[in-house]
């Protein structure tokens, strides 16, 4: 009887415990709730004007929850991009989660590969960003559970306000959300650029091959290759930017 009543309020404990690191989650993804939503709006205005129903933004949002590939695969829609150029240059773009998913699940301790799948689908920018900067005793299923579940509901909850705004808002307002692509590749850009400045050169390299590109090829393909072609050139200037650094760390530790 002891034994039982032991058992059952450590497993209030644990349960109590859960709650908590899940409640925390979804009090540190308010930040992101506060980012997700004018984007997401903006996203499902652009997707509209661009052809799409407001039922495919709304499915879009809800399978890929990826802000950056969704406003660029409907900027290449707009081009009349297909769907091969869409999907190869999207995934160029995601690539990035492959090592940030990687570096979420290995903070998960104990988490079973089935549900790992699952919580991957939640990675984004902004909850790797908040899991790289939180405590161990914090990352947990729970937490990161209660975060990507924030990130997920508002970028959904904006894209669904967007398509209903969108009837309201002046057609002016509409055109100038365009506006809001490029908004989003400078805020990816910018703190990379502030750590390196060679990244600089590496954006306006591409940029330059994409210009040129675009004169002998379908602007859709032109995105993609300067994607390509731009990632290659920008990992050969880097790597020697990280070579000179550790040449001059071990010249220190000489010394």
């Amino acid at each position: 009887m002891v034994i039982t009543i032991k058992r059952e309020r450590f497993a209030m404990k644990n349960l109590n415990q859960n709650k908590q690191m899940f409640i925390w989650g979804l009090k540190k993804g308010i930040p992101v709730l506060i980012g997700f939503i004018p984007i997401s709006i903006a996203f499902s205005v652009i997707a509209v004007q661009t052809g799409l129903s407001k039922i495919e933004c709304i499915v879009m949002s809800i399978m890929l929850l990826a802000g950056a590939s969704q406003l660029m695969a409907v900027n290449m829609l707009s081009v009349g991009a297909g769907s091969l150029e869409i999907i190869i240059a999207t995934l160029i773009i995601n690539i990035r989660h492959l090592i940030m998913s990687t570096y979420v699940m290995n903070r998960l301790k104990n988490v079973p590969i089935w549900l790992q799948w699952i919580l991957a689908f939640g990675v984004t920018d902004e909850t790797f960003g908040i899991m790289s900067m939180e405590e161990d005793s914090h990352c947990n299923q729970y937490f990161f559970c209660g975060l990507a579940l924030i990130t997920y509901v508002s970028w959904i909850g904006g894209t669904i306000l967007g398509t209903v705004i969108i009837d309201i808002i002046p057609t002016s307002i509409c055109l100038s959300m365009s506006i809001a692509l490029y908004a989003m590749f400078i805020g990816l850009i910018m703190p990379s650029i502030h750590e390196d400045f060679k990244v600089l050169y590496v954006v306006l390299i591409s940029i330059c091959i994409n210009i040129l590109l675009g004169i002998i090829m379908k602007s859709s393909w032109a995105i993609v290759c300067s994607t390509i072609l731009g990632g290659v050139i920008g990992a050969e200037i880097l790597r020697d930017t990280n070579e000179e650094g550790k040449y001059t760390m071990s010249k220190i530790d000489k010394e």
